[in-house]
């Protein structure tokens, strides 16, 4: 039976190592048990290799003729896709405070005016509803930079809670 494997991930790459150079081969240069290495390919993996085991099993997947360096080329893009995330995060924290700027602006602006004498009732109920909505912005900056501190993170790094 064929184990389906998504691509761009650690058991793919161990997958295409072993069909190039045979998983006795795998397992004596990883220095581990064929059981072991075959756990690292399974569609929900037991552990993974070192990076020395990584660079010893692409090295040896080159050497038998395979194209390119399935371990490296994962690892890349896998971090490539955990850095966009991080630039993506600061980016809405960003355009939250932006927001959140604008917002406790009017706020302000608003409540000047309610201050003055003579203020209608009309100008206090439109500070009120300037001054909600500056807390509604502000409380989405205190969620999404809740969200940068590693007691936050949940496994694998993640941000737990509201969506980033």
């Amino acid at each position: 039976m064929t184990l389906l494997r998504a691509p761009c991930t650690i058991p793919n790459a161990i997958t295409r190592i072993a069909g190039q150079i045979g998983w006795p081969e795998v397992s004596r240069i990883a220095r581990r048990r064929e059981r072991t290495v075959r756990y690292w390919a399974a569609p929900k993996p037991k552990g993974a290799p070192t990076i020395d085991q990584a660079v010893a099993l692409d090295a040896a997947f080159v050497a038998a003729g395979g194209q390119g360096q399935p371990l490296l080329e994962t690892y890349s893009q896998l971090l490539g896709v955990a850095v966009s995330e991080e630039i993506a995060c600061r980016t809405a924290l960003l355009s939250d405070l932006s927001r959140a700027s604008a917002e406790c602006g009017e706020a302000i602006s608003h409540g000047i005016l309610a201050g003055q004498n003579g203020a209608s009732p009309l100008q206090i109920q439109r500070a009120i509803g300037e001054a909600e909505q500056a807390c509604s912005a502000m409380a989405v900056v205190v969620r999404r930079l809740l969200s940068f501190l590693p007691s936050a993170r949940g496994r694998g790094g993640k941000p737990v809670g509201e969506p980033l």
